[in-house]
């Protein structure tokens, strides 16, 4: 198949290009800061499918115009060229959509908690008016880690320091998702994948705790990491000291790692779909990427 891949320069996007080249699919990639804004004009002919890598999630100096682009106005473009051409789309959301709960199901009301999850409800609903059910596939994936991933980098290199602070006992419950999982998701999203033309969670085959998922990490470091239980109520008001907030510490991170919230997975089981990666495989070769990059 000929596939366009937009956002094919991003973390997942990589990995999505490379697992459909594998395939033998005949890839079109599309980064924006190199091939500029897609319109009609620049959309290639003769597509089979489009793929939607791109977002931007909020921090790290975002603007929320800059958020809604990427994550509103960019997919809405691309949803109305697949429908005037009636080429499937396979858009790549968020699980926020929905709100940080634990056991999650798709068929669950947008209830989104941040700026990023509330563009990104926005998009699928757009889609989802602009497309017929057989021309959109909607995937969530789960807490993706792996090779290539700068935004969990931060938690890697807190673990190398040999400690790590947990908010409350760090119980809090997660889905790592290995990025080649997300990968095989999306080419089974294609036309006649089993995902094809429908709306599913995308998480790896383990629920873990915060706690559980440090020591991963340390093991995969080849080093002790003293977990380091903090009252929540510190942590918070930690937030309230302005200028002298540690950095480490910000709203989004301590509702990531002090309240569960992981996706249910058994539609994707039913069509067919489960992920092989396990947290206890992807920690040490996404620690190894890390280091090979001298980023550890």
């Amino acid at each position: 198949m000929k596939v366009l891949i937009v956002g094919a320069g991003g973390f997942i996007g990589r990995h999505v290009q490379a697992m459909l080249r594998d395939l033998s699919h005949g890839v079109v990639a599309h980064v924006h800061s190199r091939d500029g804004e897609l319109d009609e004009g620049s959309l290639p002919s003769g597509l089979d499918a489009v793929v939607n890598c791109a977002g931007r999630l909020g921090g790290q100096g975002a603007t929320p115009a800059e958020m809604r682009e990427a994550n509103v106005a960019l997919p809405s473009r691309l949803g109305r060229l697949c429908a005037s051409r009636g080429t499937p789309m396979v858009h790549l959301s968020t699980p926020g959509v929905t709100g940080l709960l634990p056991d999650a199901r798709e068929d669950l009301p947008h209830s989104p908690w941040g700026e990023y999850e509330r563009t990104k409800a926005e998009a699928e609903a757009t889609l989802e008016r602009m497309l017929s059910p057989k021309l959109l596939t909607v995937l969530r994936p789960d807490f993706v880690y792996g090779p290539g991933d700068t935004h969990k980098l931060a938690m890697f290199r807190q673990a190398s320091r040999g400690w790590f602070p947990l908010v409350g006992r760090g119980r809090a419950l997660l889905r790592p998702t290995y990025v080649s999982d997300v990968a095989r998701a999306v080419a089974e999203s294609l036309p006649g994948g089993r995902l094809a033309g429908s709306l599913y969670n995308i998480g790896g085959p383990e629920v873990v705790s915060v706690r559980d998922l440090v020591g991963l990490i340390g093991g995969a470091l080849g080093r002790r990491v003293i977990a380091l239980p903090v009252p929540g109520p510190l942590l918070r008001a930690c937030l309230r000291m302005g200028p002298l907030r540690p950095s480490s510490i910000s709203e989004s991170r301590l509702r990531l790692f002090g309240e569960d919230h992981y996706v249910a997975v058994e539609k994707a089981s039913a069509a067919g779909f489960r992920s092989q990666v396990a947290p206890s495989e992807g920690i040490p070769a996404t620690v190894e990427w890390y280091r090979r990059r001298r980023m550890l």
